[in-house]
């Protein structure tokens, strides 16, 4: 169970919109007095920004509206703690992709101008690197587009974490859009849209390179909004998910919930996400076109991450630069330094992901060593 303390000061729910803010805090209501501070910095956050917000928005409106969308996006996708972010950062050193950076992703609304006030106060207050697995971070590194799509006032799986009173409510409706209305679903479609646009806008009309594990059993509505859509999934040994993600929870929903968490038990949570997520993609793959779906085993990324990168490109018929294989291989390089994190599992632990998981260690051929 994540330990109690202060929510951060700097949450994601500061990039909202004004009024989506308003909906979002009553529509959630009752607080924990401990996010308190939290939640007035986010209202102040909120407030003035409503200029830059409305200027932006008058400014590039018909621009975002007029932009097209020739190719993709590419959502990189697999459960969380695969190695989706690892992914990310390594293709996003190809020159011909565009990401939506940490700053944009948490403010999507006022994210354009040169003048940032906000960004700059990220600057000094974010930390240098994420807490449950040592990765840089910073305003200006590659980040998922969820945070986004919460801040635009979409479904969205970041409210898991933000609201857990209603942890299975948000998951269900963000990960599997059950339970929604015909007007949420348009709104979901609308934003990602809309995102995408003005991020292609932003770029100068390079293909965008997303990633997200929520949008994992999201491919055929995603396919419905871009009709170019591709798709990377990333897996990994269920045994290294497992305890990465209660890490995750330990570290993040103590950082971003407003609400009490002390009743929910994390580790019932990540059996059942884990197994309903990954049986939905693997009915989900079955949609999508095999010229549009590759997948890779974040193992074979770790040992051999450029014949990784090769086959990605050539399984989704996208053409390879000289000049992007140099930048990438340059990373690689740089990234031999990270040190992973290690875990252990307790035996009981080990028999019931044998057990509940077993579709996952059978599809996928992952064995636990005896060592």
């Amino acid at each position: 169970m994540p330990k109690r303390k202060f929510p951060d000061l700097l949450h994601p729910i500061g990039g909202c919109g004004f009024i989506q803010f308003w909906k979002l805090y009553f529509n959630n209501w009752p607080y924990t007095l401990y996010s308190l501070p939290s939640r007035l910095f986010s209202l102040m956050a909120v407030t003035f920004r409503v200029p830059a917000v409305f200027f932006e928005k008058i400014r590039h409106k018909n621009a975002i509206n007029l932009q097209e969308i020739k190719d993709g996006p590419i959502f990189i996708v697999g459960h969380w703690r695969s190695g989706t972010t690892h992914l990310h950062n390594l293709l996003s050193q190809d020159d011909q992709f565009a990401v939506i950076t940490f700053s944009r992703s948490l403010m999507p609304l006022d994210c354009l101008g040169k003048l940032r006030p906000a960004r700059a106060l990220m600057k000094i207050m974010m930390p240098k690197h994420r807490g449950m697995d040592k990765v840089a971070i910073g305003p200006d590194t590659p980040q998922e587009e969820e945070f986004a799509l919460a801040a635009l006032g979409s479904v969205s799986f970041l409210k898991c974490l933000y609201f857990p009173r209603r942890i299975e409510e948000y998951f269900s409706s963000s990960v599997f859009l059950k339970c929604m209305s015909d007007q949420e679903k348009k709104s979901l479609k609308s934003a990602y849209l809309y995102l995408t646009k003005k991020m292609t806008y932003a770029h100068n009309g390079k293909t965008m390179l997303y990633k997200n594990p929520a949008c994992t059993s999201r491919m055929s509505l995603l396919k419905e909004i871009f009709p170019n859509a591709k798709f990377v999934h990333i897996v990994r040994n269920p045994f290294e998910v497992f305890p990465s993600m209660m890490k995750l929870w330990n570290r993040m929903t103590p950082s971003f919930s407003w609400h009490r968490n002390a009743s929910i038990n994390y580790e019932e949570i990540t059996y059942s996400f884990y197994e309903r997520i990954m049986k939905a993609h693997l009915k989900e793959r079955q949609n999508i076109p095999s010229q549009d779906y590759h997948e890779v085993r974040y193992e074979d990324l770790d040992s051999d991450p450029l014949t990784v990168v090769n086959d990605i490109y050539q399984g989704l018929g996208i053409k390879v630069k000289k000049e992007s294989v140099i930048k990438i291989e340059r990373y690689i390089e740089d990234q031999k330094k990270y040190q992973k994190n290690t875990h252990q599992l307790s035996d009981n632990i080990k028999k019931r992901l044998m057990k509940q998981w077993r579709f996952a260690f059978d599809h996928w051929n992952y064995t636990y060593p005896d060592n």
